[in-house]
């Protein structure tokens, strides 16, 4: 039990009060995290049909296979290319993926998923740590308040936003499965920031986003 003496002196004092502060943030995040609605019905087929109907951007017992089996939360991803993708080349030219998988053993509960054609990048990510602690009665604006009509606004960055920018950045979150955010970001360069600009094109293809993973508790 950590005490705060004051007969122990200044930088004693101090270095107690830290680790206090440490100690008590990293148990505040331990409690605070999304909580996953397992029982959905996307993720309960996705269960049923994996061994018949297996994801086509992720190979049968590969190492992406078994790093997405350890987190604890579902892994949302683009199985098929993309149609911003696909616009962003000449018919029958776009580069084929390159894909990186980020995770954390040893914190399984967040996954940052790149993928990479020629020279644009699409990557998808979701974290089920609360990142933002919020005071009592703050109004919180997610998943419970959207309908399941309602559009996931998409924000584009260019240098009309911010000056000096030479390429464009699109970016936008969708909540599923209860309220876990799946943030979705495209990264254009000057060539093709044109497909970053497509809004309409953008907010199409967040239907193609499918589960790639997900391991229920047992």
């Amino acid at each position: 039990m950590l005490r705060l003496s004051l007969s122990t002196g200044g930088p004693r004092l101090l270095l107690t009060a830290v680790l206090f502060a440490f100690l008590m943030e990293a148990s505040w995040a331990q409690q605070k995290s999304i909580q996953v609605d397992w029982q959905n019905p996307e993720i309960t087929a996705f269960v049923r049909d994996r061994a018949s109907n297996p994801p086509v951007s992720l190979g049968a017992g590969s190492a992406d296979e078994s790093k997405l089996a350890r987190l604890k939360l579902p892994v949302l991803a683009f199985d098929t290319p993309p149609t911003t993708a696909s616009n962003a080349f000449a018919t029958d030219a776009r580069p084929q993926l390159q894909r990186t998988i980020i995770t954390d053993d040893a914190d399984p509960v967040w996954y940052q998923i790149v993928d990479r054609y020629g020279d644009m990048t699409i990557t998808v990510e979701a974290d089920l740590r609360v990142q933002h602690q919020f005071p009592p009665n703050f109004p919180i604006y997610g998943p419970s308040s959207q309908g399941a009509g309602v559009e996931p606004q998409v924000s584009v960055f260019d240098e009309r936003t911010e000056e000096g920018m030479e390429g464009a950045i699109a970016e936008y979150t969708v909540y599923k499965f209860g309220q876990v955010p799946y943030k979705v970001t495209i990264e254009c360069t000057q060539r093709n920031k044109a497909q970053c600009r497509d809004v309409a094109v953008i907010s199409r293809d967040k239907e193609l986003l499918k589960l790639i993973s997900a391991r229920p508790p047992q």
